[in-house]
């Protein structure tokens, strides 16, 4: 998908090069093809399928030919919402879900581009890796009241893991612990 932004008005650029040795004169053209890059992102230029620049927000042009404009990267904060299955101690079923709010670092953009083909898929195995260790050594009681220390251990795990590539991860929450619907009928008989 080529940059919607992206105009097709193209501006020659006529240099003249002179040579010492000989009277004749030639003229080399340029064409440049403009691009904007929105607040808050920036832009990925590669010459020749070669990282080139990270190009600034605003109004920037390109070489036609030569440079491309390879991708953007967005330095909004980011929400990945993972849902997961798995088993406590005491056999209860329990979907759990965890927002995950993430940012890629603007000093580690190239990284960021180059190193992950897919950081949403990254961090959705993490978070799995990480509450399907914990989550079956806790009984459901427990489960909820450990909700905070989960959350801080699955945040742990993916700083230490998603720095190194280029992200930030800004926090980790747990939303939703769901027992089975058998396990919320017998609770909810024994509390009446």
């Amino acid at each position: 998908r080529r940059d919607k932004h992206q105009r097709f008005h193209r501006t020659v650029t006529l240099k003249r090069n002179t040579r010492k040795s000989s009277n004749s004169k030639s003229y080399s053209i340029m064409v440049f093809c403009p691009f904007t890059i929105s607040t808050a992102e920036t832009g990925v230029i590669e010459r020749f399928g070669k990282f080139n620049r990270l190009a600034k927000p605003g109004l920037g042009f390109l070489i036609c030919g030569a440079e491309q404009l390879a991708g953007r990267l967005s330095f909004r904060v980011q929400q990945l919402d993972v849902r997961l299955e798995t088993k406590t101690m005491d056999n209860v079923f329990v979907t759990a879900v965890v927002s995950i709010q993430f940012q890629v670092s603007e000093e580690k953009a190239w990284n960021a581009f180059y190193s992950l083909s897919d950081p949403r898929k990254q961090i959705t195995a993490h978070v799995y890796d990480v509450l399907r260790a914990e989550i079956p050594t806790l009984e459901l009681d427990a489960l909820f009241e450990a909700k905070e220390e989960l959350a801080q251990t699955v945040k742990r795990a993916l700083s230490d893991t998603m720095t190194q590539f280029g992200y930030q991860i800004m926090q980790a929450l747990i939303t939703d612990l769901d027992p089975d619907q058998r396990v919320k009928n017998a609770m909810n008989e024994i509390n009446s």
